[in-house]
């Protein structure tokens, strides 16, 4: 039985290091920020790529979940990061993809 809390935390904490930590390359190659952005960008990617071997489900469901995930996630980071709203499109088909999510990976088979 998965626990739909540590699940859903582990999915936004991935997320999160994803964006992150390619914000932090962006910022070294697009706004010539110092290469420790680079390798702060790097290393925090690495350790999002651990974060979805704690999910317990094959290699396809947790990546093909985990982009609903990221697709909410990335408009919650450009709300709060890049001040960019979303409009109501974007947050319809965020909440399209987050129903996706629960119907491939917390229904019970």
């Amino acid at each position: 039985m998965i626990d739909l809390g540590v699940s859903l935390a582990l999915f936004f904490l991935a997320a999160l290091l994803e964006i992150g930590g390619g914000y932090l390359v962006w910022l070294w190659l697009r706004e010539n920020k110092g290469i420790v952005f680079g390798l702060l960008g790097g290393l925090t990617l690495a350790v999002y790529g651990i974060i979805p071997t704690f999910q317990p489900a094959n290699f396809g469901r947790v990546y093909a979940a985990y982009g609903g995930v990221f697709i909410v996630s990335s408009l919650i980071w450009g709300a709060l990061v890049d001040k960019k709203r979303p409009d109501k499109y974007e947050i319809i088909g965020a909440l399209i993809s987050l129903v996706g999510v629960l119907i491939m990976f917390y229904i019970p088979r």
